[in-house]
């Protein structure tokens, strides 16, 4: 059974991180695959196997498409908060762009960290766990060592 949730802490505040759906997650490990990995690691690109035939032109990530991921990794966080005598964990984001905790607006550190947990929590089992290389085995045409 898969994990639902994971809590961490972030200067003094207890969060839960959460899972993306399979569509959302699918989006952003697809982000990373064509947009920011390559950026990274550049020309070292073509020693990965199964990374070599990626499009070629990628552009970088625009602050928009920067901020659309974000949006998609903050809706899946929560913060605890006291509410009657329990703790309960509230999300941080009202709707996309937009805090339900107003203080955070402000807290490059927390959101960043919150970003990197929720990146990481979602789209890591998919590279741990084989994702890319079942996608290159059931589609040969994305494999160019099975044509």
């Amino acid at each position: 059974m898969i994990q639902m949730f994971k809590d961490i802490e972030i200067k003094g505040h207890k969060y839960q991180i959460g899972r993306m759906t399979a569509r959302d997650g699918s989006w952003i490990a697809m982000q990373i695959l064509t947009k920011i990995l390559p950026q990274v690691i550049g020309s070292q690109i073509e020693n990965i196997e199964g990374l070599e035939n990626l499009p070629t032109g990628r552009s970088e990530m625009s602050e928009s498409e920067f901020r659309n991921l974000q949006d998609h990794c903050l809706a899946v966080c929560r913060r605890y908060e006291t509410v009657g005598t329990q703790e309960a964990p509230l999300p941080i984001i009202a709707r996309p762009g937009v805090f339900a905790i107003a203080e955070l607006e402000y807290d490059l550190i927390t959101i960043f960290t919150l970003t990197a947990q929720a990146l990481i929590y979602n789209i890591a089992p998919f590279f741990e766990e084989g994702g890319l290389t079942s996608i290159l085995e059931n589609f040969p045409g994305l494999n160019p060592q099975k044509q």
